[in-house]
């Protein structure tokens, strides 16, 4: 009389470990990637509040003059300012004759991401005194 065995084969807990490494594989993928997007966007904002702060820190220590300067933030980020007269589409009518004219401030914040460099710009106007019209402080 033969009884029968429950239970299951080899194989089939062969195939059932193969697919269960597939999926845990495919789920270490998706979180190792989740945990690099978090980094990245971390990054990112920490730029971001940087740029924030130089524009909002610019002419108040010293006058902004038209030109370009830089520094370092943590050693980690790189700023770049640079402050040129703006240059509309239409000219602005006697526009040598007012006591101020704007002035186009682009500031960009770079870092490496691994071996990849990043970077984050704002461009913001600026009104200053305007030395055509002889005038040096309002």
């Amino acid at each position: 009389m033969k009884t029968k065995q429950y239970g299951f084969s080899l194989l089939e807990i062969l195939v059932a470990f193969a697919i269960l490494a597939l999926a845990l594989g495919v789920l270490l993928r998706i979180f190792g990637g989740a945990g690099r997007v978090s980094g990245l966007a971390d990054k990112y904002a920490r730029a971001v509040v940087i740029a924030e702060s130089l524009l909002a820190a610019a002419d108040l220590e010293t006058p902004l003059q038209p030109g370009e300067t830089n520094g370092e933030v943590d050693t980690v980020f790189h700023w770049t300012m640079r402050v040129a007269p703006y240059q509309g589409e239409e000219p602005i009518p006697f526009a040598e004759n007012l006591p101020i004219a704007p002035y186009q401030v682009d500031l960009s914040v770079e870092w490496d991401e691994g071996n990849e460099p990043r970077s984050f710009e704002l461009t913001t106007l600026r009104l200053l005194p305007n030395k055509a019209a002889g005038i040096s402080s309002f």
